[in-house]
């Protein structure tokens, strides 16, 4: 009997020594590199016309027919002038910033087309021009809708057509 609990003892030791003696491993490693880059987000929040996208950087204001005799776009006012008339609103935009010290931003707007005859886009009381940009302010705080007034002037010669333009802004951190 005593032969017998040794020669099992012997078994079980040589098959645990097995089973360790098969179990392998592995290493690696995972080198991360990688840059923090400061950055700034421009978000049109506001406009008016009948305005889709507000809150992302490209929103759509459609204004339908519009007229000196006829009812102002929603969002506008109309006034009638000697030899033209106005359409008045305001566009609200926001410029938000991550990992960067700056304090404030200025922030241009510019016509992305040559606007029709007889037609000028103003925001705070510039004109605008597809060829060059309007300074709108040069202390914009990061983190708050920044209204900014908005006049389509349009004169009574004017030719009754579409006038579709876009306005690009421009946020630049300081």
């Amino acid at each position: 009997m005593k032969k017998m609990l040794m020669g099992g003892l012997v078994l079980a030791v040589v098959l645990t020594g097995t089973n360790a003696a098969h179990a392998a491993t592995s290493s690696g490693t995972l080198t991360v590199t990688g840059t923090v880059e400061s950055s700034i987000s421009l978000t049109v929040e506001s406009a008016g016309g009948t305005t889709s996208g507000t809150g992302t950087a490209a929103a759509t204001s459609a204004l339908g027919s519009i007229s000196k005799y006829g009812s102002a776009p929603t969002g506008f006012t109309l006034a009638r002038g000697a030899s033209n008339w106005t359409l008045s609103s305001t566009v609200g935009v926001q410029v938000d910033k991550a990992n960067l010290t700056s304090t404030d931003y200025t922030l241009t707007a510019q016509l992305g087309s040559a606007p029709a005859s007889g037609v000028d886009w103003k925001l705070n009381g510039s004109t605008l021009s597809d060829s060059a940009a309007t300074t709108l302010t040069s202390t914009g705080t990061y983190g708050s809708t920044g209204s900014y007034s908005w006049d389509i002037v349009v004169a009574d010669s004017a030719a009754a057509a579409a006038i579709d333009n876009s306005i690009s802004f421009t946020a630049t951190s300081n």
